[in-house]
């Protein structure tokens, strides 16, 4: 009998979207499927749609519970699987109908316990870019992690991967945190010991506005990534010394991506937040500058930045480009 595969799908104010994500798992091409929707508590048509679905397909088990959060819905998921396998897509996202199918493959061939693919980056009409495309290989940990940490064929989210069960056995998402996918992929790659990539692009990710991603500027957020930045960089020293110079790559894209955003969102006045950010980024300043992958528009934002600069930039940029 083929292995069954659990698709956890946490679930929170997407009624626009949701439909077509289901569908799409719906629609796999690999048939044994164990789809699991978590309504975290959605104010909006989201359970009716879930209990709808779960009529229509003997594969769909529906979680109602009360709202908290997506690490606590993915949780939840987590412990109601039955899988042999893991999979988890975002609710606003969808899949290709071969996505399980091939991620399943990669695992048999490279005889692994985790796989990845790439994804379309899309505003849910026309596609904008495609990310983390590799070549059909398996990685060891060391070298999925150097992938992971210089942005090149796989990142750290959780969804576009699967994952063999037991890997979850200990591992839960940190509930009540925003990113918390930097708390876990280090940990699920290290006790995976290898990682496989497809080859193939399978996931479409749908950036919107509304998404967490999208979020405004927070200081409790900061200082949450600032201690998982914290956590893995004591981790790859101890266990993966030779990660460290892509950890600080990593760590200055970080650091550089919160402070864009705090400018975008609160300027550039001599507070104690932009201070701090600003101090950590003149720390690490020379990993971003030095190195080839950041492209060139980036390295410019970065010098207006540092000399406060940025806010103008902006008013020009938006005034002969028309964007902002």
């Amino acid at each position: 009998m083929s292995d069954l595969v659990s698709i956890i799908v946490p679930i929170y104010g997407v009624e626009e979207y949701l439909s077509k994500c289901i569908d799409s798992i719906i629609n796999q091409t690999y048939k044994n499927l164990e789809i699991i929707l978590v309504d975290d508590g959605s104010p909006d048509k989201c359970p009716d749609i879930c209990d709808a679905f779960e009529k229509k397909d003997e594969r769909i088990k529906v979680i109602h519970k009360k709202n908290g959060g997506l690490s606590d819905a993915r949780n939840a998921g987590i412990d109601t699987a039955h899988g042999d396998y893991i999979v988890f897509v975002d609710s606003d996202d969808w899949i290709e109908n071969t996505m399980v199918e091939h991620l399943l493959f990669a695992c048999k061939k490279y005889n692994v316990e985790m796989a990845t693919c790439a994804r379309y980056i899309t505003d849910g009409h026309s596609t904008r870019a495609v990310a983390f495309n590799g070549p059909a290989r398996a990685y060891s940990a060391e070298e999925a992690l150097n992938e992971i940490l210089l942005g090149k064929s796989m990142d750290v989210a959780a969804w576009d991967k699967i994952y063999v069960r037991n890997l979850f056995e200990e591992i839960r998402f940190p509930v009540g945190e925003n990113n918390e996918d930097i708390a876990v992929f280090y940990k699920l790659v290290d006790l995976a010991g290898r990682v496989a990539h497809t080859g193939t692009t399978e996931y479409f990710y749908r950036s919107r506005p509304g998404s967490i991603t999208k979020l405004k500027y927070s200081t409790d957020a900061r200082k949450i990534i600032e201690k998982n930045l914290n956590s893995i960089e004591k981790f790859l020293d101890k266990e993966y010394p030779s990660c460290m110079p892509s950890f600080y790559r990593y760590k200055t894209m970080n650091i550089y991506a919160l402070l864009n955003k705090y400018i975008k969102c609160e300027g550039t006045k001599k507070t104690q937040e932009f201070e701090h950010l600003m101090n950590e980024f003149r720390k690490n300043k020379s990993y971003f500058f030095n190195d080839d992958q950041t492209p060139s528009k980036e390295k410019k934002i970065a010098i207006m930045i540092l000399l406060h600069l940025y806010n103008p930039y902006l008013l020009v940029k938006e005034k002969i480009t028309g964007h902002k």
